[in-house]
């Protein structure tokens, strides 16, 4: 039994070392030339294999992956007999057989297929079927569209091309499953910060292009804990603030304090929002309208207490006693012009009286209500957004 086990490894050995020799006799090889011996094109069958969502960088619009991207092909002039041979199939370098030039366009920060497939191990078929996985770090540009933040969904690309052929030479599509997880199957991908919760596969027949769209989705909660509760509070804060007398400074401090506060928040939501002036985000816009309100609420405390404290300081009227010139009324005209002015003098010191008591009350309801309003509108405007992927 030894002796027959030890005289046929060799015979398998050299029946492969027979076929590399035939398959890549430099007489009938060459690794530079397309591998097809018809006018059809090679198709390069593509899928992918996430591991983990490694980062996004939502300043720099920067997309990172870590998987591998798995390749296959026909190669019209690796092909053998594996009876004749005894080997079904071998594994050589990429260097060694003709490889697609295969790129990915909007990469970005990253060396993925920066060398290609040269220093890649491939698996040869004896059908001539090539199949090898490039296995890398992948960071890719996305375009964010910060309107619905923090509630938002975002579709990031991973942009496949090849460079030189056309599409008469090389086309690009994809497998039947083309995105793959390590369990076997294409399942939901978690990130302290994001969710990749679909994804879609679009080969162009046009041109030797393809791309692979990721869904993802943000848990808004740490922002909801940070930014939106103390948000919320402090809008409570402005409403509620209207009842603090105005003849106390408190009032005109919370106001400003309440102020300060929405701007520094305002000042946070630029720093993790990428700088885009084609589209407002909707917590902005909820910010702007909190402020406004804060101000309406200060201006409304300046206003009421200047005009307190000008009530305050007018000396009192001096009632003067009523002499009455019997010869200055000389006929009955004279003395209803005097009943005239009587009554237009009453009904001018009853308006004033009347905008005293009832103005500055009337002002006061006003500004709480439009402050109110500003409030409400504020905050159904955050809660309504709704953000879904581009499909």
């Amino acid at each position: 039994m030894c002796i027959c086990f030890c005289t046929c490894i060799p015979d398998v050995f050299g029946n492969e070392l027979t076929l590399r020799s035939h398959l890549f006799d430099p007489n009938r090889h060459n690794p530079n030339v397309l591998p097809k011996k018809s006018s059809q094109p090679i198709t390069i069958n593509l899928s992918w294999l996430t591991a983990t969502v490694a980062g996004f960088d939502e300043i720099d619009g920067k997309f990172n992956l870590m998987g591998s991207l798995k390749m296959t092909w026909k190669n019209e002039h690796l092909t053998w007999d594996p009876v004749q041979y005894n080997v079904s199939s071998i594994v050589v370098f990429g260097k060694e057989v003709w490889t697609p030039p295969i790129y990915v366009a909007n990469q970005m920060d990253s060396n993925f297929l920066d060398a290609g497939l040269q220093n890649d191990l491939m698996r040869i078929d004896h059908t001539g079927l090539v199949s090898t996985s490039h296995v890398g770090d992948l960071a890719v540009f996305c375009d964010l569209d910060p309107t619905n933040f923090p509630f938002d969904t975002q579709t990031c690309s991973l942009l496949f091309s090849v460079l030189v052929h056309t599409i008469s030479e090389i086309s690009l599509e994809f497998s039947a499953n083309p995105f793959l997880s390590i369990s076997g199957q294409m399942s939901t991908i978690e990130h302290p910060i994001w969710t990749v919760t679909g994804s879609q596969a679009v080969a162009y027949k046009q041109v030797p292009f393809a791309s692979l769209e990721f869904c993802l989705f943000r848990k808004p909660l740490y922002y909801s804990f940070t930014m939106l509760g103390p948000s919320f509070l402090l809008n409570s804060l402005t409403v509620f603030s209207f009842l603090i007398p105005s003849t106390q400074g408190e009032k005109l401090s919370c106001g400003m304090t309440i102020f300060l506060a929405f701007v520094v928040f305002l000042v946070q939501v630029g720093d993790v929002i990428p700088k885009n002036s084609n589209a407002v985000p909707v917590i902005g816009k909820y910010y702007v309208l909190s402020i406004v309100s804060s101000v309406i609420m200060v201006l409304h405390t300046i206003i009421h207490s200047w005009f307190a404290s000008k009530e305050s300081n007018t000396p009192e009227t001096k009632i003067e006693p009523f002499v009455y010139n019997v010869e200055k009324v000389n006929s009955v005209g004279s003395f209803e012009e005097g009943t005239l002015l009587t009554k237009r003098h009453t009904l001018k010191k009853c308006s004033c009286s009347f905008l005293k008591e009832k103005g500055l009350k009337i002002f006061n309801v006003c500004c709480f209500l439009i402050c109110l309003l500003l409030v409400i509108v504020a905050l159904v405007l955050l809660l309504s957004t709704n953000s879904s992927c581009i499909t």
